[in-house]
């Protein structure tokens, strides 16, 4: 059986936690229970932080919409919602350059689907 590539890794990694983070059930914001989305503190460039779930928020469309549009809005809710030290330690984690083997990147996917299945 062939091995899966690093993006096949990396888009099962984006679904199981956006799986894991709308299971939230509300939106971090305006308390909608609808149309729930995976919103990223740190964007998902940064390969550090990208399924780290403390840098994940449940936002409905609605929000998640408007919070790109309006980024120092959302840097303030994000202060709001986030203590000092959470945000530091996820600017701190941003900052470090990480490049995944495809060994880690299957470490990472096992360990949240077991997290998405209760195990």
């Amino acid at each position: 059986m062939r091995k899966p590539s690093k993006t096949t890794l990396r888009n099962k990694l984006d679904k199981i936690c956006s799986q894991i983070v709308r299971a939230r059930g509300i939106c971090a914001s305006c308390l909608k229970k609808e149309n729930l989305q995976c919103c990223h503190i740190y964007s998902r460039t940064y390969n550090a932080t990208r399924w780290d779930l403390d840098n994940l928020l449940c936002l409905c469309a609605s929000c998640h919409f408007y919070f790109h549009k309006n980024p120092l809005e959302f840097a303030n809710f994000v202060k709001e919602y986030c203590n000092d030290e959470k945000l530091a330690m996820l600017h701190e984690a941003r900052n470090q350059i990480t490049k995944y083997t495809t060994e880690d990147l299957e470490i990472k996917l096992k360990i949240l689907t077991e997290m998405a299945e209760g195990k």
